[in-house]
């Protein structure tokens, strides 16, 4: 009978420590590639999870690309973003999805 039950403190101790390793933030790296969309004055990107906002950035002047080192819980996400050309605006989305510490890049030409 101990032994069931030091075995079952131990798989319950398992447990535990899975679900708080995954609810962790992880560190994300989101590089939006903008090559295509020349005379960038501005980037704006609206990061979403279940419908809900969890970043927002402004970037002014944007370069080919743009780093922007985040940290995510594990899960899919929804990227919103506007670029403000000197001609016009370009508008999308993207979709992500997160399981490790990584970098992706999201290219936002039409």
């Amino acid at each position: 009978m101990k032994i069931a039950a030091r075995l079952v403190a131990i798989l319950g101790a398992v447990a535990v420590g899975l679900f708080l390793f995954r609810s962790s933030p992880r560190h994300v790296v989101l590089v939006y590639d903008l090559h295509g969309l020349g005379g960038a004055r501005s980037l704006e990107v609206v990061i979403r999870k279940d419908h809900s906002v969890v970043r927002r950035a402004t970037f002014a002047s944007p370069g080919a690309q743009v780093r922007h080192a985040v940290q995510l819980t594990d899960g899919a996400y929804r990227i919103d973003y506007r670029v403000d050309r000197q001609s016009d605006r370009v508008e999308g989305e993207r979709a992500i999805t997160v399981a490790e510490s990584q970098t992706i890049v999201l290219p936002l030409a039409r």
